[in-house]
């Protein structure tokens, strides 16, 4: 069955597929919780998690989202929309930090998920890359729950209690199925925005990277947390070759 939207033919398997990729890209976030509470993991069992998450992120941002948005748009826009994302994400990370607590640390978590989202939703059947993309933002979900589960225990907010914490964490995971699907329907063939978004997200996601995930990862100086961000990346980067 094709559906005709906004002169567009969007085919079924498109939006199943458009819907499993970024509900695993989402709901990894929610294993990650689960995994946290079921498992005692040591701070720096966290500490190495939240390293590894980070050189997954690295490779997600290099290699799928600023190598494929200056195919797209070019050197100059790519830089240009790269340096906006940083500057957007600070202003958001300034949000959540005024939040504070538990509300502040699932900003954190759901407003990078927004472009990532939008970018693989509108790349399905187009960019080979938008599965990619979705396993190793998923990846690094699992991490970023684990870490943030062990945040919001600590913070003094009603976020703190377990239940809440999954049900918090289960609305934000549906962004990403919601944007996906924005993604298909309004922006499919709109490579300009598509690589602007993608550039958006890398220049967030750096943003992101060197101001929060990696000071905290390494602030205990070993190398357990170090070699974990190496095996991030070469994941991530395998992953990006092989699949994209």
């Amino acid at each position: 069955m094709i559906t005709d939207i906004i002169g567009l033919n969007i085919g079924s398997f498109e939006i199943i597929q458009t819907i499993a990729l970024t509900s695993f890209a989402g709901f990894t976030s929610f294993l990650g919780i689960y995994m946290a509470k079921r498992i005692n993991f040591s701070r720096r069992a966290v500490l190495a998690l939240t390293s590894f998450g980070a050189g997954i992120l690295i490779a997600a941002a290099i290699f799928e989202m600023v190598v494929e948005a200056e195919k797209l748009v070019g050197l100059l826009v790519t830089i240009i929309a790269f340096i906006a994302g940083a500057i957007l994400f600070s202003f958001l990370d300034w949000l959540a930090e005024k939040k504070g607590g538990g509300a502040g640390i699932l900003l954190g978590m759901g407003m990078d998920s927004i472009p990532e989202s939008l970018a693989i939703g509108a790349a399905v059947g187009s960019m080979g890359s938008a599965a990619a993309l979705a396993f190793l933002i998923g990846i690094q979900n699992v991490t970023e729950g684990v870490a943030s589960f062990h945040e919001m225990k600590e913070s003094n907010s009603p976020l703190n209690k377990i239940k809440n914490i999954f049900i918090a964490t289960a609305i934000i995971s549906i962004i990403p199925v919601i944007m996906g699907l924005v993604g298909l329907f309004f922006m499919k063939g709109m490579d300009t925005s598509i690589g602007i978004i993608l550039a958006l997200s890398a220049g967030g996601i750096f943003y992101m990277l060197h101001f929060d995930m990696i000071p905290k990862a390494h602030k205990e100086k070993e190398w357990l947390t170090t070699f974990g961000a190496i095996m991030g990346f070469i994941i991530g980067f395998g992953v990006s070759i092989g699949v994209g």
